[in-house]
């Protein structure tokens, strides 16, 4: 299954039930046991419950409707800051704001004696043990506040998708490595932001994952009312809604961006575990591979991921027509106030007052639209990569039907 944009959400918000300081702690997330978190069944895999530096996070695996666990997709969720504990409060100063990955001894922390390991390590150890655990599965992760901060960081440093909320970003403490595969993989990681949010928008956007949405909230709550996860509104598909107004235009290009990369990488590893098992050594089948191949449940896999694959893309590319159809139709909106304004000029002497405040054709139009037209490239470069692993898989299907007949 693809985890929605809701289920992030629900699971980041049960991650903070995990800290017995707070509110809503919930002694019943243990591993092992089975809990229902927003419209969605899942079995917990792995807690933690860090009593040295206060970070929490679990594991989780979806349940279908058959009862049965699909461990095909693993949610690492962090638990965000609770701000009555003096280790979360610690975290926030040190790794967040400093940068130290370690707890340092200090007069604003609340431990004595040497340097212990701080929330971003024990995050990645924690990660570490599912990876191990749950090798074969795709491993995103998610959090809000603190807990998207950990888990930006956990899924740059691991190459892993992220979708979280009002996360700082950590890109002060991110390796090279990681810095490098943030840069060539854009749209795997998503933190959606809420433009009057000073908290979450801590730190800048080094990491590219920002997604910063106007809420259209006011401007007289409290600043921290502007940071809580409830704010969010997801659709009937689990989709986070961004209200349509023009602050968040570039936000819902960069959403439909995401949403094309994640169906990218969720049908394509549904065709690459085809693929491997379609693919004997040396070239062949196997008698096992076979067996499975006669299936032809195997091909239908194959037909769905291609269709919707090409669903997802064909909106995303429209939503970048409409963007050029956009800055096409204000420069042309831009002109006609221009002439009305400036009656007495002619037209050369109202784009020469146009061009010196920064309003040409060239920086309004064409730029804008050169770049969206690459966008498109991309977006079609991955369809043509989708399409030709896809037509692999069938022709090693249909050559094996015809070796039997």
């Amino acid at each position: 299954m693809t985890v929605t944009d809701k289920s992030y959400k629900d699971l980041s918000d049960k991650a903070y039930w995990l800290d017995p300081q707070h509110k809503e702690y919930a002694p019943t997330l243990k591993e092992g046991n089975y809990r229902k978190f927003g419209d969605t069944k899942y079995k917990i895999l792995k807690t933690e419950n860090n009593q040295k530096n206060g970070m929490q996070a679990m594991a989780v695996a979806p349940v279908d409707k058959n009862g049965k666990v699909d461990t095909t997709e693993v949610v690492i969720a962090y638990a965000g800051t609770n701000f009555s504990d003096a280790k979360d409060r610690a975290t926030d100063l040190q790794t967040v704001v400093q940068g130290d990955k370690q707890l340092e001894q200090s007069p604003l922390h609340p431990f004595q004696g040497s340097k212990i390991d701080g929330q971003a390590i024990s995050a990645q150890k924690f990660a570490n043990e599912v990876k191990a655990a749950y090798s074969n599965s795709v491993i995103t992760t998610t959090g809000h506040s603190l807990g998207e901060y950990l888990a930006l960081l956990i899924a740059a440093e691991n190459k892993w998708r992220n979708v979280g909320f009002n996360g700082p970003d950590p890109s002060n403490i991110l390796s090279d490595e990681a810095k490098k595969w943030i840069e060539a993989n854009p749209g795997m990681l998503v933190n959606y932001r809420n433009r009057a949010d000073a908290i979450g928008n801590f730190g800048g956007n080094g990491t590219g994952a920002e997604i910063k949405v106007s809420m259209e909230m006011g401007t007289h709550l409290n600043p921290v009312d502007y940071h809580q996860l409830s704010n969010w509104a997801f659709d009937k598909n689990g989709k986070l809604q961004i209200p349509a107004n023009e602050y968040n235009r570039e936000a819902m290009i960069q959403q439909a961006e995401c949403y094309a990369m994640t169906e990218y990488i969720a049908k394509l590893y549904d065709l690459e575990v085809l693929h491997k098992k379609f693919q004997a050594s040396g070239g062949g089948i196997s008698t096992n591979e076979q067996i499975y191949l006669d299936d032809s449940r195997a091909l239908a896999v194959v037909e769905t991921a291609v269709a919707e694959f090409k669903a997802v893309t064909a909106h995303v590319i429209k939503v970048y027509q409409e963007g050029m159809d956009q800055v096409e139709k204000s420069w042309k909106e831009t002109l006609h106030v221009a002439r009305q304004v400036g009656d007495m000029l002619t037209e050369s002497e109202i784009l020469a007052e146009l061009a010196s405040v920064g309003c040409t054709e060239k920086r309004l139009v064409m730029e804008p639209c050169e770049a969206y037209q690459k966008k498109i490239n991309k977006v079609k470069k991955m369809g043509t990569q989708f399409d030709h692993l896809a037509n692999e898989i069938k022709q090693k299907y249909r050559g094996s039907q015809t070796k039997r007949s």
